[in-house]
């Protein structure tokens, strides 16, 4: 089953009205489509983790900062609250980054993902559903070690890392400014 999903657009139920703008970047360690995404109003905020310590990831004023960079499999969302404060970055591993015929750019998920927290702690989701995909043969051998291959290198040449995000982030935020 692919997982296609297209930069600056949401298909989920909480978000009601987004406003987003995408631009190609060709810097020459930046290379790749940002999204700059302003939820503008949603149906009801989105809550992750276990209830005691839940975070919010989608509200009213919140925002995203969505990086695809070309040859690469992965995808960047850096989320910040009302208040512009980053609430984590969250990385999709994607099977391709790409352009569709009529020029917009989308990545195939993979299915593993990564969190990088505020604090520097780091957080691996959906392995079981990589793994179920290998098995119901919707990964093959080669996909299944570039997923988890990917995962090791971002963490492996810090990019995992708050001090790079944070400059990575800065820098693509000032593009839309």
């Amino acid at each position: 089953m692919e997982r296609r999903k297209y930069l600056g657009r949401y298909d989920n139920d909480c978000i009601k009205s987004i406003k987003s703008r995408i631009i190609r970047v060709d810097e020459d360690d930046i290379v790749g489509y940002v999204a700059h995404v302003r939820i503008q109003e949603v149906n009801y905020p989105r809550m992750v983790g276990k209830s005691e310590s839940a975070t919010c990831i989608a509200d009213n004023g919140y925002s995203e900062l969505v990086f695809m960079p070309d040859n690469k499999n992965w995808q960047l969302c850096a989320i910040y609250d009302n208040n512009e404060n980053i609430v984590e970055w969250y990385f999709d591993i994607t099977r391709r980054n790409a352009v569709d015929g009529d020029g917009n750019p989308y990545c195939d998920d993979l299915y593993l993902d990564a969190a990088l927290m505020p604090d520097g702690s780091i957080l691996i989701f959906d392995e079981d559903e990589l793994v179920n995909a290998f098995n119901n043969g919707n990964v093959n051998q080669q996909e299944l070690d570039m997923a988890q291959g990917t995962i090791k290198k971002l963490i492996d040449e810090k990019i995992l890392d708050v001090s790079y995000m944070e400059i990575l982030c800065t820098r693509l935020r000032l593009l839309f400014s």
